[in-house]
């Protein structure tokens, strides 16, 4: 279930469902480990917190590292993989 804090960043949406996106998992090595959800309404996606299941970060293919969140808005729990391809610089 996807709680209050889950809002898109791109057009405030609240409908979000469970998505597989082959592409991003092997682009990024982080989202091979963890969950995407897609906006319903603009269809952005976003890594899942492992922890209380919030958004965590938004995913696309032109992704780098500032525009990246290691750590839950919602619950602060730090997503490790994501830290570490930050600290590498990204790709």
């Amino acid at each position: 279930m996807v709680g209050i804090m889950s809002t898109c960043d791109e057009c405030g949406g609240t409908a979000f469902r469970t998505v597989i996106d082959s592409i991003l998992k092997r682009r990024y090595p982080f989202v091979e480990k963890s969950s995407l959800k897609m906006c319903e309404n603009c269809g952005a996606k976003y890594v899942v917190c492992t922890n209380c299941g919030e958004l965590l970060t938004r995913v696309h293919l032109n992704l780098d590292v500032w525009g990246v969140r290691d750590t839950c808005p919602s619950c602060g729990t730090k997503n490790e993989d994501i830290a570490e391809w930050i600290n590498r610089g990204g790709g």
